[in-house]
């Protein structure tokens, strides 16, 4: 069973929030993120980025936004391979199931924003296509929805509540580690 790890959305709209005075859960998610991309790097094992792309002019995820390009220390190092999905699930609008098959990966560690979102969608479209997919607890990031009355934490909980209740393994980074990746 090959192991890869696949970090979603990490583009300069969530730094820009969060510069913003946005709040975001777990507040240590982002140091947590680079910690395990970090191992998964020194264990040689495949690091897969995933950007959002919007296709209307003037959005913050088009391509030629300045929220579009990846938050510092999350750039791809060397062959790392980059996929750019259109829908919140990273297997809906790529080739990504048909590329990890063929480098047959059949397990998925993710991190990653927006949890009650593009990992929520990306976790559960992965399971349903037969990956074994761990979510890092920590190093996955969420905001609130204030409109909604949801805090960041609140909607943290139930998403990767629910995503432990089928979709994922949950652990913490720190686990992660001791495991080695």
């Amino acid at each position: 069973m090959m192991q890869a790890l696949l970090v979603i959305d990490m583009q300069r709209f969530v730094s820009d929030r969060i510069a913003r005075g946005i709040t975001y859960f777990p507040t240590d998610s982002i140091e947590n993120m680079k910690s395990v991309i970090a191992a998964f790097r020194s264990a040689g094992k495949p690091v897969i980025h995933v950007r959002h792309e919007t296709m209307e002019p003037g959005s913050d995820l088009h391509k030629n936004s300045p929220q579009y390009p990846p938050v510092a220390g999350f750039e791809e190092q060397g062959e790392e391979t980059v996929w750019v999905k259109r829908t919140s699930s990273a297997f809906s609008s790529t080739d990504l199931q048909s590329w990890l098959q063929r480098a047959q990966i059949t397990e998925l560690t993710v991190v990653g924003a927006v949890a009650g979102f593009c990992v929520n969608s990306t976790v559960r479209s992965g399971c349903d296509l037969g990956f074994k997919m761990t979510v890092v607890r920590d190093a996955v990031l969420s905001f609130p929805l204030d409109n909604a009355g949801l805090s960041a934490e609140n909607i943290f909980n139930v998403t990767l509540g629910l995503l432990e209740a089928g979709f994922a393994r949950g652990v913490n980074a720190v686990e992660l580690m001791l495991q080695g990746s």
